[in-house]
């Protein structure tokens, strides 16, 4: 068979092998099938680009910037407070630019889109169903689904309701908006079991973009009910704690899945205060790349830990700039947050000029998403393992939205017929 037919089902066996890597990545008890996934995705895509002689690259709008962050990762291992380590957490950097990139060239056409964001959709759901059979108000922490820890599913679901908000609120058929319902609602009283702040600060943060976005009433209706019923469960939980009322409300508050110590609240403002205190130590490299630099750096010390106060130095950053300003340097920080702002402001631009609904709905997934997921990673870095796998499938989705590759499918099916 010559290459030019083989080459097709080439491609097939790629997109095959690199959704069911992405199917995989929540699933904590599936890592050796994503590691082998990945190691076999990799072998392939290089035995494709050997084959085409060129490589699976597709022009975005944040080569650039993308290219710059990186390199400058590169540049300050060698100052890492243990460089062997740094060197393995970079590959993992360079492994999600391979998945971007790769999803980006093999899921270019509107059909393998459609799968891809189908295929999320379900991974989702499946995730929140079993978050939410773990509920247990006595212990929030037990609320993990299938993933590592309370913290990265909190992450996680923050990253997927947009998409499916932006599905339910839509211009979509009937049925595609209820089953957006359907995923939303799972998510969302997943999230809500776990009792985490920070995550229904994020949630929020994202259903009033998303009203700004969408600007219908149903949005603005979402918003405002959520926002209440969050602000009101705030002041029972804590007027209770601070004035012991008898009967109903007594009731009520112990009900009610939402954290009222402020142990957790204080600690972040030490460890904060920390990290500022280093960054001015450490502000052109950092200390290294990968979290736990700073726990080689500083976890050997000996704390004196203040009553009330909770150790700093096995903490880590707990917050996403913080700790690209320690590790990597204030560059590597503004390089990060001017990627961010591009793809906020890109994003928004192509949403206005798209025209169909699914387009419409990815892309104001995706800007949602990114919004929602930098006000969480404000209250703890998770930009990690397959969370910032993930983050970088679902940000090819929203470059494969925009009108510009839309023209270049519509092109390619024009040549193939």
């Amino acid at each position: 068979m010559p290459a030019s037919e083989r080459a097709p089902y080439f491609d097939m066996v790629v997109r095959v092998v690199l959704a069911v890597y992405i199917a995989v990545l929540p699933f904590k008890s599936l890592l050796i099938v994503e590691r082998s996934g990945f190691i076999l995705l990799l072998g392939l895509l290089v035995g494709w680009s050997a084959i085409n002689r060129r490589l699976f690259y597709s022009r975005t709008p944040y080569d650039m910037v993308l290219l710059a962050f990186v390199l400058w990762v590169g540049l300050t291992i060698p100052f890492s407070v243990a460089p062997p380590y740094s060197v393995m957490e970079y590959g993992k950097l360079l492994q999600q630019m391979v998945v971007f990139y790769a999803v980006m060239y093999f899921f270019k056409e509107p059909r393998y889109r459609q799968v891809l964001l189908g295929l999320i959709g379900v991974m989702a759901m499946v995730v929140a169903g079993y978050g939410i059979s773990q509920f247990n108000l006595e212990n929030p922490q037990a609320v993990v689904s299938f993933l590592p820890a309370e913290v990265w599913l909190t992450t996680f679901l923050v990253m997927v309701i947009p998409f499916g908000l932006a599905v339910a609120l839509g211009e979509g058929p009937a049925e595609i908006r209820a089953v957006g319902v359907l995923a939303v609602g799972l998510m969302t009283v997943s999230l809500i079991a776990t009792q985490s702040r920070a995550g229904l600060v994020a949630l929020i943060g994202e259903l009033w973009v998303m009203a700004w976005f969408i600007r219908s009433v149903s949005a603005k209706l979402v918003a405002a009910l959520a926002t209440v019923c969050v602000i009101t469960a705030v002041v029972i939980v804590f007027n209770a704690n601070s004035t012991p009322v008898a009967g109903v409300t007594a009731d009520i508050t112990t009900s009610l899945p939402l954290k009222s110590g402020l142990g957790s609240v204080v600690h972040r403002f030490d460890i904060w205060w920390f990290t500022l205190s280093e960054i001015t130590k450490h502000w052109l490299v950092g200390i290294g790349y990968g979290s736990q630099s700073y726990f080689l750096l500083y976890g050997q010390d000996q704390e004196v830990v203040l009553p009330g106060h909770a150790a700093v130095t096995h903490a880590g950053t707990h917050n996403i700039f913080l700790y690209l300003a320690l590790h990597v340097g204030l560059p590597g920080m503004l390089f990060f947050g001017w990627f961010v702002i591009r793809v906020v402001l890109k994003s928004s631009e192509e949403y206005r000029q798209a025209h169909d609904w699914l387009s419409r709905a990815v892309l104001v997934g995706s800007l949602v998403s990114v919004v929602g997921l930098m006000l969480r990673l404000q209250f703890d870095q998770m930009l990690v393992g397959s969370l910032a796998v993930l983050f970088w499938v679902l940000l090819a989705m929203a470059v494969l939205s925009y009108s510009s590759y839309n023209r270049a499918a519509e092109e390619i099916q024009v040549r193939r017929f």
